[in-house]
């Protein structure tokens, strides 16, 4: 993980316990998140040397107190939600200035197996849902797009390298957005479902701004 960071990689939280988090989180009492998310701040300290500036919530699970766990924690922005741009979340009429930059794009495991999209087609799929217009943010996963897909994932690279799409940490385009607040979206955080993956996630509703 330490090479990951020195090879120029942005690295932040996902979660102490991922079973915990993505299944428990919205029975969760406040004090019992901020003991957990404490515990993932701890161990990140431990591993890199330095606080953690940012996190991406196990399964997209997010609320008032995983926000406020945040807040506490001093974090620059998170990556919690899924949705089609970055947004101040809004929670019991409470607007939080953490940053959220969603997931944007269609994750590997949503789109596999399904016979409206042959893995041999996953390529023009991705590049058709590019937007010029918003920030597009893919979520990967080690054990496929580093592993059992790994030539998919390469031949998705190589095809976006050579539209051109310009890749940056989230960490940079956080700062580039943060330097105009007022152009970012307010929208209530709430819950709901995402086409090919079951149970609810993070997402953006009623947006002002």
């Amino acid at each position: 993980m330490r090479a990951v960071r020195d090879a120029g990689h942005e690295v932040g939280i996902h979660c102490y316990d991922h079973i915990r988090w993505q299944d428990g989180l919205a029975t969760m009492s406040q004090a019992e998140v901020i003991t957990e998310f404490n515990r993932a701040r701890r161990e990140f300290e431990r591993i890199f040397g330095e606080p953690a500036r940012t996190a991406g919530a196990a399964g997209w699970q997010a609320n008032r107190h995983s926000l406020a766990a945040y807040e506490a924690a001093g974090l620059r922005y998170a990556s919690d939600a899924r949705g089609a741009r970055p947004f101040f979340p809004r929670i019991d009429g409470r607007v939080s200035r953490m940053l959220q930059i969603p997931t944007t794009l269609p994750t590997l495991d949503e789109l596999l197996g399904r016979p409206d999209y042959p893995a041999a087609q996953l390529t023009d799929v991705y590049c058709a849902r590019l937007k010029p217009t918003r920030p597009n943010i893919l979520t990967i996963h080690a054990e496929l797009e580093g592993m059992s897909h790994r030539p998919l994932f390469r031949s998705l690279l190589q095809r976006l390298l050579s539209v051109p799409v310009t890749c940056v940490t989230l960490g940079l385009l956080a700062e580039r957005l943060l330097q105009k607040p007022d152009a970012i979206p307010v929208c209530e955080l709430g819950m709901g479902e995402v086409e090919g993956r079951s149970g609810t996630v993070a997402v953006p509703q009623a947006c002002s701004g």
